[in-house]
């Protein structure tokens, strides 16, 4: 873990981050990984690196792929250098799932590539978690080989950076504050993708988008159901 991540809190406490890196490791993945987590701040990406063991930190092929706001990312030529080499695919927020962003994340996915989601969509530091938006669903669903799909949740990154400062930075507390950051068991969509494209081969034009509906809503509530138990938990 960077140590810079310790000197903004009193105690930072990661569970089972090995149910992420031993996938990532794993000589016999044949497929992509997706992670998917709540987003307590801007901040909750640059975490991600900066708990990850230093031997996975600077392989492209173990950094993550992610979607990012592009309103807020991708503002000058320097800050679009920079997100573009950190693996950052801008996304237009309201756009929806048919998104050029989608499509790129989808790609990746074909790819073999890790590629994480916020699926609420934008900072969330409400006690509740926002529901989750679909562009995930999709790309479990039409992605070549289902992704493997593992949880994670944060705890504590909104103590030290809480919406509405004029200035958008961290505010470490390191006598005070918490951070926890919990991983979850992979979410195997493999027999549910298997059955949706068998059932829609059969069914009209119309069916089959409710069919798509009721299947990306079903992903995303299984989905949110793991952020959200183990943010509790964490």
């Amino acid at each position: 873990m960077s140590g810079i991540i310790k000197l903004g809190f009193r105690k930072v406490t990661v569970e089972n981050l090995h149910k992420l890196t031993d996938v990532l490791e794993s000589p016999d993945r044949s497929r992509a990984l997706l992670t998917v987590a709540n987003h307590e701040s801007t901040f909750d990406d640059p975490l991600i690196w900066g708990i990850m063991p230093a031997h996975l930190r600077w392989q492209p092929e173990t950094t993550r792929w992610t979607l990012g706001a592009r309103e807020l990312l991708y503002k000058n030529p320097v800050l679009n250098a920079f997100f573009a080499l950190g693996q950052t695919i801008p996304t237009v927020r309201g756009e929806g799932i048919w998104q050029l962003a989608v499509e790129i994340g989808l790609r990746k996915l074909d790819e073999g590539r890790w590629v994480h989601v916020f699926p609420e969509g934008r900072v969330n530091q409400e006690a509740q978690l926002l529901r989750f938006k679909w562009g995930v669903s999709r790309m479990i669903m039409e992605a070549e080989r289902t992704p493997i799909v593992v949880p994670m949740a944060f705890r504590g990154m909104k103590e030290i950076m809480p919406l509405g400062q004029k200035v958008p930075l961290p505010r470490p507390s390191p006598f005070t504050s918490e951070l926890r950051v919990k991983f979850g068991d992979s979410i195997d969509f493999g027999p549910l993708v298997l059955e949706w494209r068998r059932a829609r081969s059969s069914l009209s034009a119309e069916d089959a988008a409710e069919l798509d509906r009721q299947v990306r809503i079903s992903i995303a509530d299984r989905l949110w159901t793991a952020v959200n138990g183990l943010r509790e938990a964490a």
